[in-house]
């Protein structure tokens, strides 16, 4: 119960901030023919300070402000609790991240590069009972058609994503011409525009890890594509990108 509620706090406070704003309007709409009535019963004329009929309405706005002040705690409360949760999701992809690539540098130290891509090439294998993926040929914010003889239908493994599409040889590298494009012209990508590109559906935190230019140069986002055949003999090409997409990728502009 008490991990369910730590969980969910910030959507609670989120909710508590709302309605006591809410709260704050209509205790100030009730308490303004108050103060009225109470600075009449005084008997002030125009020549009363602003200052004295503060003063004199004060204690009828207490009860409003004091809704007020606590709403806009819940809210900020809300907003913190929001960084920490990104703060703390973005350290755990990075962590992953950096074990994925440790794990990848240790195998080829020890066993090759061929080994690596046999792992990467068997892994692919295993997933494909699992995971099949037909996507269309045309994302909806870029027109990548192309006339049908020009190649024919081809089985692809996303390396990064871990989904199969099939699309010709001609629009998967017309995809990457495109994603480059934009990163070149715009000076940034994000994953998201190359699935959309394929035609693929996006991913989760693809319109938040993308690619931008370091000190270190990369200007260019490479792809490999490395062939390989299933089990029944189906031939496929494992997409690879030696150069993945970044959180934060913004933060490494030039």
């Amino acid at each position: 119960m008490k991990i369910a509620a730590k969980r969910k706090s910030a959507t609670l406070l989120t909710i508590f901030g709302v309605v006591g704003l809410v709260a704050t309007a209509v205790s100030s709409a009730r308490a303004a023919p108050k103060a009225i009535k109470l600075l009449e019963e005084k008997g002030l004329n125009k020549e009363t300070s602003l200052l004295e009929k503060v003063k004199i309405a004060a204690p009828v706005y207490i009860p409003t402000v004091a809704i007020g002040v606590s709403s806009a705690l819940c809210i900020f409360g809300s907003n913190i609790l929001n960084k920490r949760a990104q703060a703390g999701l973005i350290g755990a992809y990075t962590l992953i991240e950096q074990t994925h690539r440790s794990y990848r540098r240790k195998v080829r130290e020890l066993y090759g590069d061929e080994a690596d891509q046999k792992i990467v090439e068997e892994l692919a294998i295993e997933r494909a009972d699992k995971i099949y993926v037909s996507g269309a040929y045309i994302g909806q914010t870029c027109d990548l058609s192309l006339d049908e003889s020009t190649g024919n239908l081809v089985l692809f493994y996303d390396n990064y994503s871990k989904r199969y599409f099939e699309s010709t040889v001609e629009q998967v590298i017309n995809a990457e011409y495109h994603l480059n494009r934009n990163y070149i012209l715009r000076g940034y990508s994000v994953l998201n525009e190359l699935y959309d590109f394929l035609g693929l559906e996006p991913v989760e935190f693809g319109n938040d890890m993308g690619w931008a230019p370091t000190d270190e140069g990369e200007y260019w986002i490479d792809f490999n594509h490395r062939r390989s055949t299933l089990p029944n003999g189906k031939e496929f090409y494992i997409l690879e990108m030696p150069f993945g997409p970044r959180l934060n990728y913004d933060d490494y502009d030039c």
